[in-house]
């Protein structure tokens, strides 16, 4: 049984194509250097969860269209332990990708563990509908346009994904928590 994967690189590259777009246009449109393009698409270089969403916004497409696993069947069991978290700097926010987007279901479900200190201003989602979470450990202070709240666990929230927000861990424990993000 072959190991489900995720290859960013030839997604990536493969999104481009089908937009008739160059590494200079899709640099354009992303804020992210043709250098680095080219590099993710080679696999050379394996871009921040920062990167990932400034690609997904700049070219119209869900993070998770980036995102997607390799699949070896359509049933089967994936531990979290085999999953490659996307992370903005190490020890920080580690972002799971645990069923990505597909045009049957346009959601992108995510287990996040955020350390304790840490503050991740997210990038606006044009194509996002709404965003779903729900805390499974720690304290969660969500920082949504410009009001605040505190989520503890099985506390869950809903906001429009286009607004600008913010996550942080101001408590002294990690924080675990699930986000469902509809196109």
């Amino acid at each position: 049984m072959k190991e489900n994967r995720v290859d960013i690189g030839a997604t990536l590259r493969s999104e481009r194509k089908k937009m008739g777009i160059s590494l200079d246009e899709a640099a354009n449109r992303t804020g992210v250097s043709k250098t680095m393009l080219g590099q993710i698409e080679r696999g050379e270089s394996s871009p921040t969860l920062a990167t990932v969403w400034k690609i997904a916004a700049g070219l119209h497409i869900s993070m998770s269209n980036l995102l997607v696993p390799v699949a070896t069947s359509d049933y089967h069991v994936t531990p979290l332990s085999a999953i490659e978290p996307l992370k903005n700097r190490p020890g920080g926010l580690s972002v799971y990708t645990l069923f990505p987007f597909n045009p049957m279901a346009p959601f992108d479900y995510l287990y996040i563990v955020m350390e304790p200190g840490v503050r991740y201003d997210s990038t606006t989602h044009a194509n996002a509908q709404e965003e779903y979470l729900v805390v499974t450990q720690g304290v969660l202070t969500m920082h949504v346009g410009e009001k605040t709240y505190t989520l503890g666990v099985g506390d869950s929230m809903s906001f429009a994904g286009y607004e600008k927000h913010s996550y942080e861990n101001l408590g002294g424990e990690t924080c675990i928590y699930q986000c469902i993000v509809h196109y």
